[in-house]
């Protein structure tokens, strides 16, 4: 029995706020020479410029984008009466013309600064800088 108080003191001390992120290939292309920059989400482009050194370039042929989005920002009655599980979700891609090659994604809870760094190191093991 009091190993089992223990083990619960543990959980709710820790918590669960880690998302797992999500990554996919759309094509048989696992790692990428060179990605520029084409996000319009100006915090995200921020925390990429100023974090990572991640540049617009048009000189490569694989973009990445994404966007963060708030579900703060959520007018549904449901959400404002229920509240949400996380606060939004940072989705990202690498695309080659209209071609999506490798996709990545995690909702958040408060701590965007982690999920943002989780995503990036996914999509750091793919480019081969």
């Amino acid at each position: 029995m009091r190993l089992f108080i223990i083990l619960f003191a543990l959980v709710l001390i820790v918590g669960c706020e880690n998302y797992p992120i999500y990554e996919k290939f759309t094509t048989s292309k696992k790692s990428f020479e060179c990605v520029s920059l084409d996000v319009n989400d100006t915090e995200l482009v921020a925390v990429l410029n100023s974090k990572y050194g991640f540049k617009k370039d048009n000189k490569c042929d694989y973009k990445l984008r994404g966007y963060i989005h708030n579900s703060s920002k959520c007018t549904s009655v449901y959400s404002k009466t229920h509240g949400n599980e996380f606060n939004g979700y940072i989705y990202m891609e690498i695309k080659q013309k209209d071609d999506t090659m490798y996709r990545v994604q995690s909702d958040f809870k408060d701590d965007i600064n982690s999920t943002i760094d989780g995503i990036v190191t996914k999509i750091n093991n793919v480019i081969n800088r």
